[in-house]
């Protein structure tokens, strides 16, 4: 049936088997040596002892910035920081006020449809409203803030399609675009001001993190720089395990513990402060032969064992097979997003 001689079938199926045989033997797991346990428990719960203060009090305060300051900030980034106005109409579409009842009947969604039809033939805005008896409602010169009725923001968000119908909770909007224009920050406006105040202030505290981050990783920020800068600041703690993220984000914690003794860092917390982190030590912790944790700890280095050739094999079909990727598919999936 598939047009191929005895003996490449039989060469095939040997293959074939020979690699259920390898992944059937990854699978059932391989002895771990009873150190790669202990060290494993150790790893993932010893106590990592840390001094660490927040850098918030290093950075410009939001007022400190001057007038000069947000409009150098804006002339440098005119570009990226236009703002998009748009002027449209919308009109809220039920049951109530298209067909004079509660219900979402056949009759409601005849109207739907009609108005549907309606759109892809051109027809205009105000006519289609006019026909219904309803009167739509103006936006002027709308930009996007939390602030704002949820429908404008999602009309905003869809401004792309300048002339549609769309789902709103328990109602249907028809909407149109009237303009579109871009235009540069006003900071005569207070909302508009906060956001580039919000923006410079960002970047300030990204570009002294940096600055301070290059200085740790060159060596040039020894021991006493750290005792120095955290005068009357330093906080001390001990973390009980790589995944005690009671102060600091995980991903910080795993960073930590990656790290040696002595290892001066930048690390956060979910709230997004940032901290200048020194580890002082680690306290070892031992785990019994008989105890149920060790079991457990057993099956998780056997897991990590597995993972670990089969992590090879993969490295070998990469080398061995060359995949070429259809960029121009690729462009179509990231457009749908």
């Amino acid at each position: 049936e598939n047009n191929i001689s005895a003996p490449l079938f039989e060469q095939r199926l040997k293959k074939r088997e020979s690699q259920k045989n390898l992944f059937d033997y990854i699978g059932a797991g391989t002895t771990s040596p009873e150190f790669l346990v202990k060290k494993l428990f150790n790893d993932e719960n010893k106590k990592l002892n840390l001094e660490f203060f927040n850098l918030d009090s290093f950075y410009k305060k939001k007022n400190e910035f001057t007038e000069k300051d947000l409009s150098e900030f804006i002339r440098e980034n005119r570009d990226k920081l236009k703002i998009e106005y748009i002027d449209f109409k919308y009109v809220v579409l039920n049951p109530n006020n298209l067909i004079g009842t509660e219900e979402f009947n056949q009759a409601f969604f005849d109207k739907i449809d009609q108005i549907e039809i309606d759109i892809s033939n051109d027809a205009d805005f105000d006519d289609i409203v006019t026909k219904l008896n309803l009167s739509s409602i103006n936006i002027k010169n709308f930009k996007f803030s939390e602030d704002k009725k949820e429908i404008e923001k999602k009309i905003y968000q869809l401004r792309n399609n300048k002339f549609d119908i769309i789902e709103n909770e328990n109602d249907y909007v028809l909407y149109k675009i009237q303009k579109t224009e871009n235009r540069e920050p006003d900071l005569n406006d207070k909302q508009t001001k906060d956001e580039v105040i919000e923006l410079i202030s960002q970047k300030n505290k990204f570009e002294y993190n940096n600055d301070l981050l290059n200085k740790i990783n060159s060596g040039d920020f020894k021991e006493e720089d750290f005792l120095n800068m955290g005068k009357n600041q330093i906080e001390k703690i001990k973390l009980n395990s790589v995944k005690d993220n009671s102060k600091f984000d995980i991903n910080a914690i795993e960073l930590l513990y990656s790290m040696p003794v002595n290892s001066i860092t930048l690390i956060n917390d979910e709230k997004n402060n940032i901290y200048l982190a020194k580890i002082n030590s680690f306290e070892d912790m031992e785990i019994k032969n008989d105890d149920d944790i060790f079991n457990k700890y057993t099956e998780k280095q056997k897991s990590n064992n597995k993972n670990s050739i089969l992590k090879s094999y993969d490295l070998f079909l990469n080398d061995k097979y060359k995949v070429n990727l259809n960029q121009k598919t690729i462009e179509r999936v990231k457009n749908n997003f």
